[in-house]
């Protein structure tokens, strides 16, 4: 075989793999090396046979013209033994080279399919984490659309807590209210008993307490708190221990703090308060004569509704009693017609 001959296959056949397609996605993994061992072996057999033909005399016819030639050769090849051996040798290092440097080349294009299924499985990977980001963004975005949503809704009742301290958000959640307590400059913190939620929490450094609200309001010292909050709570406690929930608070408030309890509507017409009975997490909507009721039988003077339909349009004035806006009657501000077009409401007092 020509050296042109051996070059050329060798060309032909070594080539790397590609770790990406035009555009530069991942492509399949490489299972198989570029090049084919069985070729390569194929070549070095070549080689080792023109090896052996070099100064080999070709067989010819019987007959005494061309025994005499054959002489002839014979004679010329053992003359020209220094010649031919050098290049018996070279063939044979020839081969034996190509061989080695198959075994290299194999060995090379391996680890080239090592490494390029490394990279195709880096490339799945780094895939699979912007699809998770892309997702965990949307999550972020939608949680601080409702953040804000509820704090544009909870936003005007901070003022009714100005000059009180400390204020106590029971069921806080992931802290809404408490951030704007905190923006407003009210000492204030939050009690929850949702792990996830006051973790939550106090990544937006708030002070939290992971506790039973029973639990942790029982322990608290008489005439500790200056306000109390509490929005969407109540209406998931049965109807002993909505009054036990106002009652104690009523013992924790100081002489003149506010209590403001923010709950679903049963009343309402709206979708969410005619079929509040068919979401079984609200057990026991109070109706807002109900709580105020409550409220002024434990010691709240002022005692008055703020409907809240769709939105918080106004909230009572906190000066003396009778001094509010509205056509409410004994007390009671309706904002819009009637409470049965309001999906939630909110019951405020002041402690005597």
């Amino acid at each position: 075989m020509e050296e042109q001959e051996v070059l050329s296959t060798l060309r032909a056949h070594v080539a790397p793999p590609h770790a990406s397609d035009q555009t530069g996605n991942a492509t399949e993994a490489v299972t198989e090396p570029a090049i084919d061992p069985a070729i390569m072996a194929s070549l070095s057999a070549d080689v080792w046979h023109s090896s052996s033909e070099v100064g080999q005399l070709n067989p010819r016819n019987p007959g005494l013209l061309n025994q005499a030639i054959q002489s002839f050769k014979k004679l010329l090849q053992r003359s020209l033994n220094w010649y031919t051996r050098p290049l018996q040798v070279f063939h044979r290092n020839v081969a034996q080279a190509i061989e080695q440097h198959g075994q290299g080349i194999s060995a090379l294009q391996s680890q080239l399919v090592l490494r390029q299924n490394q990279l195709v499985s880096l490339q799945q990977q780094l895939l699979h984490l912007e699809h998770h980001n892309s997702a965990a963004i949307a999550l972020e975005e939608v949680s601080e659309t409702a953040r804000l949503a509820i704090q544009e809704q909870q936003s005007p009742y901070v003022r009714l807590f100005h000059g009180l301290s400390p204020v106590v958000d029971f069921g806080c959640g992931r802290g809404e209210f408490l951030e704007l307590l905190k923006n407003a400059g009210i000492e204030s913190y939050g009690v929850d008993s949702d792990t996830s939620a006051c973790e939550v929490a106090r990544r937006k450094h708030l002070k939290i307490v992971e506790a039973d609200l029973f639990q942790y309001l029982k322990q608290l010292p008489e005439r500790s708190l200056g306000g109390v909050f509490s929005a969407r709570l109540i209406e998931y406690l049965p109807p002993h221990m909505q009054s036990e929930f106002i009652a104690l608070c009523s013992s924790k408030l100081k002489p003149g703090g506010r209590i403001v309890i923010e709950t679903i509507n049963p009343d309402s017409d709206s979708p969410f308060g005619r079929n509040w009975r068919l979401d079984p997490g609200h057990l026991h909507p109070i109706y807002s004569e109900t709580l105020r009721s409550i409220l002024e039988s434990n010691g709240f003077r002022d005692s008055q509704i703020c409907i809240l339909a769709p939105h918080v349009a106004s909230i009572p004035n906190t000066g003396e009693a009778g001094a509010h806006s509205g056509n409410g009657r004994g007390g009671e501000i309706v904002v819009q017609p009637s409470i049965t077009s309001a999906p939630a409401y909110a019951a405020i007092g002041t402690r005597t």
